[in-house]
Parts: C-alpha cells; structure tokens; sequence
C-alpha cells in the first residue's frame, strides 16, 4: 500500500472522496489535517514518527503545501528528504491546488509519491454517479442545476438532501426539487435580468425585496448581475466557438457558458452592453456616495 501522496485540485468535495478512498481498506485510523500556511512540515513529520492517541494507524493531511507551488526559503527539505527516505508506516496526504513541477524540489521528492489529479467534473455525470439507486429522468436533472448551479460543493448538498427526502421512494421529480432545494442567487439572478430588460419594474422590485429578505447586500447583488451579464455578452460575442473553447478563452467552467449561451438568444448584444454601462454608473454613484445602496438600486429600478 502507498503511503505517500499529493493531491492536485481545488474541489473540496473531489479531494474528500480521494482521501476516502485512499483510507477505505484501513479500519482503524486517526485522522489529522494540519495547514501548511500555519504550521510547517517539521509538524508533519513530528506527527507522522508517533502513535495515534486511539488506534496504531496515522493518517495525516497538509492542506496548503506552499513548497509544491512557489520557492520556499525557509522549507525544511533536508529533514523532509530524510523522512521520505525512511518513512513510517503511517499515511501522508499533500493538499494542493497546483503543482509548480518548474522547482527544484518537486524535482527532488515527485519520485517518493503518488500524485492524484483532480481535473473539473461533468456535473451531470457527477449526479447520476452520485444517484446510487435513486431515479432522476434528464428533464429533472437539469431542471436540478438550472435551480442549484454549477458549484459542485452545492450540486452535492442539494442532492444528498433530496436524497433524504425521497429515502422511501427513491423518485425524485420537479416538484421535491422546489420543495426541498435552494435556489441560489447565481441562478435567480437570471430572472432579474429578464426583468430589468424587459423593464418590468414590478417583477424587478419583487425580486429586489427577495434577495434583500434573504440577506443578500446590494454590493452583492451588482456583481454577480453585471458578471452574469458580461458572460452573457462574452459568449454571444464567441458564439461560434464551443462551449469548452469559450470556458477556455474566459477562464470559467463549461456548465456557466452552457447556461449563458442559452440565456444570451433572448438578448441583443446592444442590450447587455446598455445595461452594463448603467450598472457601471449605478456602482460608482453608490461607491462615491453620492446616493445610499438600497435608493440607488431602487431608483435604478423605477427609471427603467
């Protein structure tokens, strides 16, 4: 069995699964997460040397390994090469986003471990793997991550507990998902900007005081309406690309282009850029002072 690891990602919910399955033959063990941010590799290895307080087996994880990704002056590599080069029997796990395989000591202790990529997931693969025995038609589905969104931490939570709900049936249909689910405002944004652009001021307004009585703040509300819109934009103006050429090209997920490219045929490109632009001026106008958050978005509103 290995006993030494790197996992490269940023999914929390993938890398958990990976250390699940790194651990899943163990019966016992003791679970120990340091951050690499914090506390240094000398921690590590301290803990790696000594028995577990309740069973024999360690299994140890440092989140944040700087060392992997930029120089490190101050890095312990001579204690840490002598470590991997007589390692205990217990499990060490690195954490990292990104690998800088540039650096001298990547060079140096890649060969002592086993690395684990972790790339972007499907997510409609990533629910139907996750549906166990559970039935979900393609139309419900996407139905489920029109109203949850891409973010796959999320997708996951929302799923399980929908899973809770339907433990007898083991059918989920539309209307569990309105039941049960929460509507993200990445989502429900999409309706206030039907609204805004269609100048529909009472829809506007309703959603406005929704967004407002679930504690969401003005300042949060215009960023993710004007980076909604200029995806939109963005993907209207690249429409003859593919979805995973555009997610490339703008540095974003493919699921978000999907769904802003769908939303993008009601839209001219002369609107999402009028709107942009009144938006931009909205923001300064608050930033400035010149007018209280709540009034400015409201009048924003009513003047449409």
């Amino acid at each position: 069995m290995d006993k030494l690891y790197i996992i490269e990602g940023t999914n929390n919910t993938l890398i958990e699964k990976e250390i699940a399955k790194i651990t899943k033959n163990i019966k016992e063990y003791d679970l120990i997460k340091y951050d690499l941010e914090t506390n240094t590799i000398d921690d590590i290895i301290e803990a790696l040397d000594t028995y577990g307080l309740f069973s024999q087996m360690k299994v140890v994880v440092g989140n944040n390994p700087l060392f992997l990704s930029q120089k490190d002056d101050d890095f312990n590599l001579e204690g840490f090469l002598k470590y991997l080069d007589n390692p205990s029997d217990n499990i060490l796990i690195l954490v990292t986003p990104k690998i800088n395989n540039v650096l001298k000591i990547v060079k140096m202790i890649s060969k002592y471990f086993k690395i684990i990529k972790i790339s972007d997931t499907n997510l409609e693969s990533f629910i139907k793997d996750n549906l166990e025995d559970y039935k979900m038609d393609m139309v419900t589905l996407n139905y489920f991550l029109s109203k949850v969104g891409h973010d796959l931490n999320n997708v996951q939570m929302e799923l399980n507990k929908l899973k809770m709900y339907k433990l007898d049936d083991k059918v989920i249909k539309k209307e569990d998902i309105d039941l049960i689910t929460r509507e993200t405002i990445e989502n429900t944004i999409f309706d206030l900007i039907d609204a805004i652009i269609k100048k529909d001021k009472k829809k506007s307004y309703n959603l406005y005081n929704h967004f407002i009585e679930t504690g969401t703040e003005i300042f949060q509300i215009l960023v993710i309406l004007s980076n909604q819109i200029r995806l939109i934009y963005n993907v209207k103006v690249l429409a003859n690309l593919s979805d995973a050429r555009i997610s490339e090209i703008l540095g974003v997920k493919e699921y978000p282009v999907k769904l802003a490219r769908g939303k993008g045929l009601n839209y001219s490109k002369k609107e999402l850029l009028k709107l942009l632009y009144k938006l931009s001026i909205l923001d300064i106008d608050i930033k400035s002072g010149k007018q209280l958050p709540n009034i400015c978005f409201l009048t924003f509103i009513m003047e449409m």
